[in-house]
């Protein structure tokens, strides 16, 4: 129930529906499926696994070792499965092991790409977000050469946490982004659809 209850809370704060990306792992005897998986920041990892596993963020050396000493601060999933706190996605590689099974090679690894290194536009040219910089109230627009007809977009600080959200951004309209209550500084924009993702910095000042 934690997960439906999470999201009623950020729908109620953001007014938007929610549209983060789910990525499920399941586990297949002692191994995780898929064992290896990449993310964006703030998107979902759910592992739905058997009753005998859990998922636990090791340190490198230790997931190398077979070995199962919990990562200082790191996530942990209970036997039966469970969300992994966005909080505790960061960008980087994360670890883990299922504790009971990390001597069978059961573990994997959780790529979170980082924000960071995104160009200061590597959209295409018919996706603009203007005036940039700005005190916060930006204007996205989008032209008729994109494939995808609708998109989701997200927008984050550099440290990966999503601060906006808005779904449903149409060719044919200009889209009013409003973030004028956030900390000046650097954001990042992610705008995607089914099988596209651009990214774009965008500055409060």
């Amino acid at each position: 129930m934690k997960k439906p209850i999470l999201l009623i809370i950020v729908v109620a704060l953001f007014g938007f529906a929610g549209f983060c990306t789910t990525v499920t792992v399941t586990n297949s005897g002692t191994s995780f499926s898929p064992g290896t998986i990449t993310i964006n920041p703030g998107d979902d990892v759910n592992f739905n696994i058997t009753d005998s596993h859990n998922a636990v963020e090791v340190s490198q050396a230790t997931y190398n070792a077979n070995g199962t000493t919990p990562l200082s601060g790191g996530f942990s999933v209970p036997f039966g499965g469970g969300t992994v706190p966005v909080d505790k996605l960061t960008a980087g590689i994360h670890y883990y092991v299922c504790t009971p099974h990390a001597g069978f090679g059961m573990k994997g690894t959780i790529t979170v790409l980082d924000l960071t290194g995104v160009a200061e536009n590597t959209a295409k040219s018919g996706i603009s977000i203007y005036p940039n910089p700005s005190n916060g109230n930006f204007q996205l627009k989008l032209d008729n050469s994109l494939s995808t007809k609708k998109y989701e977009l997200g927008i984050y600080t550099l440290k990966g946490e999503k601060v906006y959200a808005q779904s449903d951004i149409q060719q044919k309209n200009l889209t009013d982004i409003e973030i004028s209550d956030l900390p000046k500084g650097v954001y990042i924009v992610r705008l995607y659809g089914r099988k596209e993702n651009y990214y774009k910095k965008i500055v409060i000042q």
